[in-house]
């Protein structure tokens, strides 16, 4: 199991710059392709969705070290027009602020990837970098149960994937087997605030305070722990 940095409180931006010093992220990501991946599965904000501080954080720690720096998600299979809810989130007043591209990941197409037991559509977005740093947020889900560092990686898939899964098919496997394709160098994970009973607010996910953020190489080790945590306000 991976080390997991965890911290009480709800200084993003503080723990941000802790993590970035302990995985030298600055120093790794020199003259590099940094691919930014937040949560954003549908037009809702935080804690639906990645808090702006968080993102702004990296991106302001990134930006004198890359040589590129791009923020890209691909929402929900449900959550409308892909291209509409990244260019009306509020995620994207962060990025253009910063003079940073927020992009839906398959603007540039997908392709296709043979894992152990599918054959997954996958942007190609994921191929086209040096370097992913994915955002979460730690929540319940109907489905998988929680969704953090592991579940994350399902906004790389088309939309007819993700719709595909999400209508009976064998979503837990995909995922794992996902995540041995598309490996983010780095998670950071808040559950500051998190969701209860689902994901999203429009589907009944109940907004409870937990307090915590976490971070790590390790998607297993943080989801094991983020089980711990959730398990705080949902038993």
């Amino acid at each position: 199991m991976g080390t997991v940095y965890l911290r009480q409180g709800e200084d993003r931006e503080a723990f941000v710059r802790t993590v970035f010093q302990q995985f030298d992220i600055q120093g790794k990501a020199a003259g590099k392709v940094i691919l930014v991946k937040p949560n954003i599965v549908s037009h809702e904000p935080y804690p639906t969705t990645t808090h702006p501080a968080t993102l702004e954080a990296c991106l302001q720690l990134l930006q004198g070290s890359s040589k590129k720096v791009i923020v890209a998600d691909g929402p929900a299979w449900d959550a409308g027009d892909s291209q509409d809810v990244i260019e009306m989130h509020p995620l994207k007043r962060s990025c253009d602020k910063l003079g940073i591209a927020m992009m839906d990941l398959l603007s540039k197409g997908a392709k296709k990837v043979r894992t152990r037991s599918f054959e997954l559509e996958v942007s190609l977005m994921a191929f086209e970098c040096d370097i992913i740093i994915s955002l979460p947020v730690l929540k319940s889900h109907g489905i998988c149960g929680l969704t953090g560092a592991l579940k994350n990686q399902l906004g790389f898939l088309s939309v007819a994937e993700k719709r595909r899964l999400h209508l009976g098919g064998d979503v837990h496997r995909v995922i794992a087997e996902l995540n041995e394709v598309v490996k983010p160098g780095l998670h950071i994970i808040d559950a500051v605030q998190t969701l209860i009973d689902t994901n999203e607010v429009r589907h009944g996910g109940k907004p409870k305070a937990l307090g915590y953020m976490l971070a790590g190489a390790d998607p297993l080790s943080l989801d094991a722990l983020g089980l711990e945590l959730l398990a705080k306000v949902e038993p």
